[in-house]
């Protein structure tokens, strides 16, 4: 694979249920990120972007958290109803959805 364009990262952090925090895990972020990736693929994007499931993004409480790299943009709350504008807009048109930013907040 050559060097990707963008990097897309997926919290998939599970913290013990009933943490006050709650996780990205806890909200369905592993089936979100198998999504996002068939999806990047069904497009012919995988050879520009690569998808990737992390650790704690330290947004635990906006979650599911998404960040694309090297863009620097953090999307909060994602859903899977959401992943085909991501898409669209952002991984191949090259503008954020604007309505999913992260807020500009202190790490959790």
């Amino acid at each position: 694979m050559p060097k990707p364009e963008r990097q897309v990262l997926v919290c998939t952090n599970t913290r013990p249920p009933g943490n006050p925090k709650g996780s990205c895990g806890e909200k369905g972020s592993e089936a979100l990120y198998e999504q996002l990736k068939a999806m990047v693929k069904e497009r012919g994007l995988g050879q520009r972007v690569m998808v990737q499931k992390t650790s704690c993004l330290k947004h635990c409480s906006h979650g599911i958290t998404v960040a694309v790299q090297p863009d620097n943009v953090w999307y909060g709350g994602v859903r899977p109803e959401d992943l085909d504008e991501i898409c669209r807009a952002h991984l191949e048109g090259g503008r954020p959805v604007e309505r999913l930013l992260m807020p500009d907040i202190p790490w959790e």
